[in-house]
């Protein structure tokens, strides 16, 4: 993908009974799944944008929706669950133990490994395949607003209502580091797929780049007031965020440029997700839709 101006075409939008938190491509790219506070998350169909699927069991909004490796789905939700599903929508496990509302959760790319942050203010770490939490993280002062797991599960950022940001040994279950993290809320965390790079941003309107050991690297100023999501393209050269102002737009991670934009949701974008190969684009918003572009 090199760089200089990047076209987001829009290909379908797709709708929910209320505001969408979260897409996420599966690992072949063939399914799309949206989670939502209308308490379900809908699967779809990449080619045609079909829905072949409705996962029907969370007592409250959906915040979070993760394909694992082996194709089965996690959901996270308000209702302070977490649920492991086949791939074909059947639910397998559910795993308890946050105290108030669930509010994110990320999943190890390639393996098992789960973590989710809550308004109980702890970190938890699950194996998909274990009922109970590996280990409960404390030390945020406020609710936990974004979670993310580095590609091979070493380390662990979380960040929220205290504005700092949290790396975690995940081996060790430890604290490694503290970061100033932002001016306001952290409210969005997202490792980069091949460097050892990290990227934070919320309420200030800026994107911080950190490395794993918690030096900054760089700042962008987003030209949004919130930024609620983000998401590393499947190389790693690119960067999309999804802002309160409606606004999709991509960064080159190298010079941290903006390479694109597209306004089309009426509010704001809670979620961003790459296809596998980088040639789709899903963004998910409070306006109730999901919307897929073609990124040329």
């Amino acid at each position: 993908m090199p760089a200089g101006h990047v076209k987001l075409e829009q290909i379908r939008s797709l709708t929910h009974g209320n505001a969408v938190f979260w897409a996420a491509f599966s690992g072949d790219g063939k399914q799309l799944a949206t989670a939502s506070l209308d308490n379900t998350v809908k699967l779809w169909n990449t080619a045609d944008g079909a829905h072949v699927g409705t996962l029907l069991g969370h007592g409250d909004g959906v915040a979070f929706v993760e394909h694992l490796k082996d194709g089965r789905i996690v959901t996270a939700s308000l209702d302070k669950t977490i649920k492991v599903w086949s791939s074909e929508g059947v639910l397998q496990a559910t795993l308890s133990g946050h105290q108030e509302y669930l509010a994110c959760a990320a999943v190890q790319r390639g393996g098992t490994l789960l973590a989710s942050g809550g308004f109980d203010k702890s970190v938890r770490l699950w194996n998909a395949d274990a009922p109970a939490a590996l280990a409960v993280l404390t030390g945020h002062e406020a609710p936990v607003l974004a979670v993310a797991l580095a590609p091979d599960g070493s380390l662990l950022a979380s960040g929220g209502g205290d504005n700092a940001i949290r790396l975690w040994n995940v081996e060790e279950r430890q604290l490694q580091k503290t970061l100033p993290g932002h001016a306001a809320n952290v409210e969005t965390l997202a490792f980069a797929p091949k460097e050892k790079l990290l990227a934070s941003a919320g309420g200030d309107g800026t994107i911080r780049l950190w490395s794993f050991a918690g030096e900054p690297i760089a700042e962008i100023q987003a030209r949004s007031p919130r930024i609620k999501s983000l998401a590393f393209s499947p190389d790693g050269l690119w960067l999309a965020s999804g802002g309160s102002d409606g606004a999709v737009r991509l960064w080159n991670v190298a010079d941290r440029r903006e390479i694109g934009a597209a306004i089309e949701h009426k509010n704001t974008v809670y979620g961003v997700a790459f296809h596998p190969q980088g040639r789709q684009l899903a963004s998910a918003g409070f306006d109730r839709t999901i919307r897929v572009w073609n990124v040329s």
